[in-house]
């Protein structure tokens, strides 16, 4: 197998496992949909609001980020069929599967011990330490590790707020969307 295929596979097959994971669970009754809140916005013109409001949010951070030399962007080399793999890994799966886990089962299990803003804090440090495997102690690295905090704080708040996971999954779906975008467009 090409190492590029096989290394666009082991990215995204853990986003499939945690997926199908979460299935498994809810399916023999080991947690509830109450704990991912899977339901529509309590009001679906206040979740659209505010999923419009990220994504402008994140689109004028990055221009300001990439115009002002603080965030570095590689340009898209990828064949076809690993682009496929990686997009769908990148925009699709990895924030279906990180909305379950961290603003999904960890948000419910926190606020049933501790204070929403609490709990919206640990959640979005646990998002953060599950992000920075690539931490390099440097300024543009520092940056985007509070860039993953401020929106795993905002996808936590837009959970809470709207009363539903598929709100901060829209945000986060829009967000990487955009971050796979740039790569095509920015560099």
């Amino acid at each position: 197998m090409d190492t590029e295929l096989k290394s666009a596979l082991i990215r995204v097959l853990p986003f499939i496992g945690i997926i199908a994971l979460m299935f498994i669970l809810k399916k023999r009754g080991k947690v509830q949909s109450e704990d991912f809140l899977l339901q529509k916005p309590t009001k679906i013109s206040t979740a659209i609001f505010i999923v419009l409001g990220f994504i402008m949010f994140a689109v004028i951070t990055e221009y300001l980020l990439f115009g002002s030399g603080l965030v570095n962007i590689n340009p898209w080399r990828h064949e076809l069929l690993i682009s496929i793999i990686r997009i769908t890994g990148a925009v699709i799966l990895a924030p279906i599967a990180e909305e379950l886990v961290f603003r999904g089962i960890l948000l419910s299990k926190l606020n049933k011990k501790l204070n929403i803003h609490v709990a919206i804090f640990v959640q979005a440090i646990s998002f953060v330490l599950s992000h920075s495997f690539t931490y390099e102690n440097t300024l543009e690295s520092n940056v985007g590790i509070c860039q993953v905090f401020v929106d795993a704080c905002l996808y936590g708040y837009a959970r809470y707020y709207t009363k539903s996971i598929y709100t901060p999954m829209a945000m986060h779906i829009g967000s990487n969307l955009m971050a796979t975008l740039e790569r095509f467009l920015l560099v």
